[in-house]
């Protein structure tokens, strides 16, 4: 795969090498996307929010666009950087990158809870999992963000938004390509191409582009590990694009994507006062683990989209295949799942986690090509899914006598042997499948008002199974004093009904056993109506509804999945999530297309949502006796989310742009309990709640900021006839967040990147100097309520090993880092 992408890579800047004198002939071709601006104004920005071609300001809903000008001039290499140019979103992997979330409008999700995300992801039109996002971004059109309820006109029904990303298609008619490659001194290497070219002319086009991508994660280093963490993306994806007349056009994505992933979880705190685990501060950006937390993740896509027009109606069809499979040795993560307090120096315990799933998803649409003069346009369609995510996971149990060693009472670390442990194994099978027809209309109500309403009803039908239960371990007879021993190996093991040997197996137990099978019919719809006063203002309002199905979760893990303790099952099952969403807006646009201005307030209520709650203290009763444990958990609520977004844009000259946008969300919990943390003067928990965990009124939905800022600024000065100077920033503010962590409040701060360089007047090359976080920002983002222990792990059979880390888990701001882009590019690009 390696060998494919790198071949791919080189063939690029071969190719665009050996024909670069066809980049300063004349051409045909629209400007490409990254060619400076000409006059003095923003110009159009073009989105398919409503899968229709349409310009931004006409379109009646919250939608910010993210174009391929803006990740390349702001050097955006991954995923999760665009939520730096987007308020109000969070793109996030936790300290093991194996898990991704997603968090809009003021309600935060995660992917432990089970349930389906609240934002939801589109590649070319077709649902895609955020997994797969995240390891590559590379020859990106457009990304959209999508605020509001989604699913009337596309997918799934998401209760906060969507995403769509749209890759690059083919030219038909001219070759092309580009190579782009970046350097930073944190390790990275980003290096990205694509060559264009027309099979038939005009007819039949080959898009082949690739990503090589090395850099060093998080830059957490572990004080016990001289290993450098890592990731390593290779990727390629190819593209055909048929269109035999302007009638037909058919379009094929296939994309093969691998990465590896080395790193560690961060910790802070004074440690155990010895050599061995001194104190760590949060700017250390420090870990103790004596293992590192390994991933290894391979995804494919494929995508088809067919377009037909026929008689003024559009038909179209979207289908897809998608596959992964992800390999994951970790012991952070959070909650952790091992001792990356370093309680045990020198032994590993973890979890090894294995996942994989296979979706595939079907689309077909009939509606009337958009016409102004018609009274009314419509679409009509069907829509197929099926996802079938599985997974299996070994946690570490309760270890043995004999882990340390054959004589009783005595520890030593350097026998350890993992054998003798009783393990627990997680898996969670499940498969959802959905069907679903969609209908909308849009009456145009003279030239300058449009009322339109869509609906869709969704035949769902979920299965999702949990089940924990316990493998066999093994026990040394010298280890607890029992006479007639011999050395202890798995194969002489034997039971105890007295026959010869030195070796307990217990036998395997079932811990819990959650399942839901269910299936429901909802329908959500969407209504909006707006009205253009003059060519440059547009004041809209909108309604729609949104729903996700029913998950079951691990509840502490697993304890209180049969508890009779009334309110504690709603940490396990969760009904299905309704809610509706109201919203009003404006759009427009001033002096002669130089000034943007957008403005938008909402309210969204929610009935059944499901909120993920970190790391709160319950008493552990798995072990004996009971201590206490940190867990993340899941709980239904009713919550209301209040906001607004604002969009702006000023041209101050041809040379010089600002943009700035801020977003707003207050979600709070209505009429429900939340898990919370109370502890009494002298610190220790208090569990108010059948002696196992506390529950507390109220509470937010999200545990981010109220509201962030983002701006962006550009001028360009001309250094010789072709060649243009520039200075670009992006400035996010963030601030004070009291919702971040139980009983942790983040300061407010502010992050800044700057970008200088030179770049053809037609965009062909461009060669720049940046900084992200130019000032070196260092703000620590959470740290855990309770040091990191083992002692679930430890019970009641080694006492003498139960101690405090010291630690607690913690993240801070991204690090400065400086870095070297250049980019050059031919033909069609």
């Amino acid at each position: 795969m390696i060998r494919f992408t790198s071949l791919a890579l080189a063939s690029a800047s071969l190719v665009a090498l050996a024909t670069g004198a066809q980049a300063a002939q004349p051409t045909e071709s629209p400007p490409p996307p990254a060619a400076a601006p000409s006059s003095a104004t923003l110009g159009e920005i073009v989105v398919t929010a409503r899968r229709q071609t349409e310009s931004l300001q006409q379109v009646p809903q919250t939608v910010n666009a993210v174009t391929a000008d803006t990740l390349q001039k702001l050097n955006i290499r991954q995923f999760g950087d665009v939520q730096s140019v987007v308020p109000g979103l969070s793109l996030r992997a936790d300290s093991t990158g194996f898990q991704q979330t997603a968090s809009l409008r003021g309600v935060s999700f995660d992917v432990t809870t089970g349930a389906p995300p609240t934002v939801a992801f589109y590649m070319n039109d077709a649902p895609i999992q955020l997994n797969a996002l995240f390891q590559g971004l590379f020859d990106v059109g457009q990304i959209e963000v999508l605020k509001g309820p989604q699913g009337t006109t596309r997918g799934v029904s998401a209760p906060s938004g969507a995403i769509t990303v749209t890759t690059r298609k083919p030219n038909l008619s001219e070759y092309g390509g580009y190579a782009d490659v970046t350097v930073t001194d944190l390790q990275g290497r980003n290096v990205q191409g694509a060559v264009n070219v027309p099979l038939i002319k005009d007819q039949l086009g080959l898009r082949v582009a690739a990503l090589l991508d090395t850099n060093d994660f998080s830059g957490v280093r572990s004080i016990h590990n001289g290993i450098r963490p890592s990731s390593q993306t290779q990727a390629v994806r190819t593209s055909l694009s048929y269109e035999p007349s302007d009638l037909l056009n058919a379009n094929v994505t296939w994309q093969h994507l691998e990465n590896d992933l080395t790193s560690f979880t961060q910790v802070s705190g004074p440690g155990q006062g010895t050599f061995v685990n001194p104190p760590i501060t949060p700017n250390d950006r420090a870990a103790v683990q004596d293992s590192a937390d390994e991933a290894r993740s391979r995804f494919d896509i494929v995508t088809l989209q067919l377009d037909s027009r026929l008689y003024g109606q559009h038909l179209s069809y979207v289908g897809s295949y998608k596959s992964f499979h992800v390999h994951s040795l970790q012991e952070g993560g959070n909650p952790p799942a091992g001792d990356v307090g370093n309680i045990l120096p020198g032994i590993r315990i973890g979890q090894d986690i294995l996942t994989w799933s296979e979706e595939t998803t079907h689309e077909i649409r009939v509606a009337s090509d958009p016409n102004p003069d018609r009274f009314f346009d419509y679409t009509v369609g069907a829509f197929y899914s099926w996802f079938n995510p599985d997974g299996h996971i070994t946690n570490p149990g309760p270890l043995l006598p004999g882990a340390f060693g054959t004589t009783p009472g005595v520890v030593n670390l350097a026998a350890f042997n993992p054998a003798y442990q009783i393990p627990i194994f997680i898996d969670i099978p499940s498969q959802r499948q959905e069907t679903s027809i969609f209908g909308s209309i849009t009456l145009h109500l003279g030239q300058n008002t449009e009322l339109s309403g869509g609906l869709r009803q969704i035949w769902s039908i979920n299965k999702n199974n949990t089940t924990i239960t316990t493998g066999n371990g093994l026990i040394n007879k010298a280890a607890v004093g029992a006479p007639a021993f011999v050395p202890c190996s798995i194969l002489q093991g034997v039971d105890i009904a007295g026959n010869p040997g030195d070796c307990f197996v217990p036998s395997a137990s079932t811990i819990a056993d959650l399942n839901t099978r269910g299936s429901e019919t909802p329908t959500i719809y969407n209504v909006s109506l707006s009205h253009r006063f003059t060519p440059e203002i547009l004041v809209y309002a909108n309604t729609g509804s949104a729903w996700r199905p029913p998950v079951a979760s691990v509840g502490l893990q697993g304890e209180l999945a049969s508890s009779t303790i009334p309110g504690l099952d709603t940490l396990s099952f969760h009904p299905s999530e309704k809610s509706k969403s109201y919203e009003i807006g404006v759009k427009t646009t001033w002096m002669d297309g130089r000034i943007r201005a957008n403005a938008s307030v909402f309210r969204q209520d929610f009935k059944n949502l499901t909120i993920f709650i970190p790391n709160i203290i319950y008493a552990n009763t798995v072990t004996t006796p009971p201590s206490d444990t940190v867990f993340n958990m899941t709980q239904s609520v009713d919550a209301r989310v209040t906001g607004f977004d604002i969009d702006t844009a000023f041209q101050i000259m041809p040379e010089w742009t600002l943009s700035a946008q801020v977003s707003y969300g207050d979600g709070q919990v209505k009429n429900s309990l939340v898990p919370c943390n109370i502890t009494d003067a002298a610190g220790n928990p208090v569990f108010n709640t059948g002696g196992l965990v506390s529950l507390c009124p109220g509470g937010s939905s999200s545990r981010l900021p109220l509201w962030n800022l983002t701006m962006q600024t550009e001028y360009t000065h001309p250094v010789s006839d072709g060649v243009d100077g520039f200075i670009r920033g992006l400035l996010n503010y963030y601030p004070e967040n009291k919702r971040a962590e139980p009983n942790f409040v983040v300061d407010n701060y502010a992050l800044v990147n700057l970008y200088t360089g030179v770049r053809s007047k037609d965009g062909a090359w461009e060669a720049s100097l940046f900084a992200r976080n130019v000032f070196n920002e260092k703000t620590t983002l959470d740290i855990a309520p309770v040091e990191s222990n083992i002692n679930a792990v430890l019970g009641t059979t080694f006492p003498q090993l139960i101690r405090p880390s010291g630690y607690r888990l913690t993240s801070v701001t991204p690090r400065r880092e400086v870095g070297i882009n250049v980019r050059y590019a031919f033909g069609s690009r």
